[in-house]
């Protein structure tokens, strides 16, 4: 049960990231449409992308973790403890 528990909460978690990520970029992109000519130099992108990165594989990873997890418990008639 507690490994269900965790997928989930990786899955939420990598969620969270790419909330933020998508976020940033949009800052990201308003700065780039205000900055016009890129007479200033941008922002760094790389790593935003890595950290997107991440959270897209926690999202994933917990997603299918908690998936499989919850199956595997239906299948084996084993019920959570209280």
């Amino acid at each position: 049960m507690r490994g269900t528990v965790w997928a989930w909460a990786s899955a939420l978690i990598g969620a969270a990231i790419l909330v933020l990520i998508f976020f940033y970029g949009t800052e990201y992109g308003t700065w780039v449409d205000e900055a016009g000519p890129l007479s200033v130099e941008p922002p760094t992108f790389i790593l935003p992308f890595a950290i997107g990165g991440l959270g897209f594989v926690l999202l994933i990873g917990g997603v299918i973790a908690g998936s499989t997890g919850m199956l595997s418990a239906e299948r084996s008639g084993r019920k959570a403890k209280h």
